[in-house]
């Protein structure tokens, strides 16, 4: 990755520990994510596009990223696993910690993480979503590894949007391949 690469910022792969839990988003090296509208010079590379919030997802690698405007908010793509599907980190980081362990007792030391509390879960008083104070998307990713150190936190997740497949009727759970 060179040093004019936007992307190097970001990590190479994310990796989701928990109790029952333990997956990996990697990078794929030759899509990007575009949020917001494209430029008009990129319309024929959008492989598939969100709505709310838009983001745009492009085919390209490191010289298509490079030559985009500074002022762009242009993210990595995750895949998880080897074969699963592809994932935009949005920049909300969802922390979840012991049951008996508020996540208002808790603000401060997020908060020298470098973390604000974007949304408390009134169900889940233990659990919120983040986001980086400074509002960096790769910030709060690459801000993992000091959430995971707290005491008592037992997840840490990075929000990824995932473009809806619809099943084929022969698809559905009640039809298993032969």
């Amino acid at each position: 990755m060179g040093v004019n690469d936007p992307l190097s910022r970001f990590p190479l792969k994310l990796t989701v520990e928990a109790e029952d839990v333990s997956h990996d988003w990697v990078r794929e090296p030759d899509c990007f994510a575009v949020h917001g509208p494209v430029p008009p010079a990129l319309t024929t590379a959008v492989l598939y596009s969100f709505d709310d919030p838009i983001i745009n997802v492009c085919r390209g690698g490191v010289s298509t990223v490079s030559a985009l405007p500074p002022d762009l908010t242009v993210t990595p793509v995750y895949r998880l696993r080897t074969k699963g599907p592809q994932g935009v980190p949005s920049g909300r980081v969802f922390i979840r910690f012991r049951t008996h362990v508020p996540v208002e007792e808790r603000r401060q030391e997020l908060e020298t993480c470098g973390f604000f509390v974007d949304e408390l879960l009134s169900y889940a008083p233990h659990a919120a979503w983040l986001l980086s104070k400074d509002g960096n998307i790769a910030t709060a990713l690459n801000g993992f590894a000091k959430l995971r150190a707290l005491p008592d936190v037992l997840l840490v997740e990075p929000q990824m949007l995932i473009r809806r497949v619809k099943r084929s009727p022969d698809d559905s759970p009640s039809n298993p391949p032969k």
